[in-house]
């Protein structure tokens, strides 16, 4: 299946490219993005995301996911990007 990720603010300044289309594997989740992100786009945000320095708020097809092991399909559109902060 494939999806599409769209790196948004700090995220897009981390991985250097603000849009990218991967495949993966059916019944693959978040965690499995993160990783294959890591292994085909950018090392530094996926061992910045997996070691906590770098938080990011995920949106898959317009809402927020929390859970890694949230499965994603064919199609999807997963968006990372700076948690907003209240003040």
């Amino acid at each position: 299946m494939q999806v599409t990720i769209v790196f948004l603010a700090r995220a897009g300044q981390v991985v250097g490219k603000y849009l990218a289309k991967l495949e993966l594997p059916e019944k693959a989740t978040i965690e499995d993005l993160l990783e294959e992100i890591g292994k085909k786009i950018s090392k530094r945000f996926y061992r910045g995301v997996k070691e906590g320095r770098l938080v990011f708020t995920i949106i898959v097809n317009g809402r927020p996911v929390g859970e890694p092991r949230y499965r994603l399909k064919d199609g999807d559109r997963v968006v990372f990007t700076t948690p907003e902060m209240g003040g």
